[in-house]
């Protein structure tokens, strides 16, 4: 059975994981890269490990919008 889904409910849902990223990757600009020019070794672990997790979370987001425009959409009950 097919799920019926407005277009606007579609948006919404993949603006979520993008405003997400955006807002990560701003925070990441804002904080983590002034102490990663420093070159302290711990600061660049840290820095590499948020690096991971941002593209961890890319992948997902692209899945995500990917399985949304397919209309692929989770069914209730």
């Amino acid at each position: 059975m097919a799920v019926t889904v407005s277009p606007v409910r579609k948006v919404v849902a993949i603006a979520v994981p993008w405003v997400f990223l955006a807002a990560f990757a701003t925070v990441y600009v804002l904080l983590a890269l002034p102490r990663l020019r420093e070159g302290q070794f711990l600061a660049l672990c840290l820095g590499a490990f948020i690096a991971l997790a941002f593209v961890v979370f890319c992948v997902a987001a692209i899945t995500f919008s990917r399985d949304v425009l397919l209309g692929r959409w989770p069914q209730r009950g």
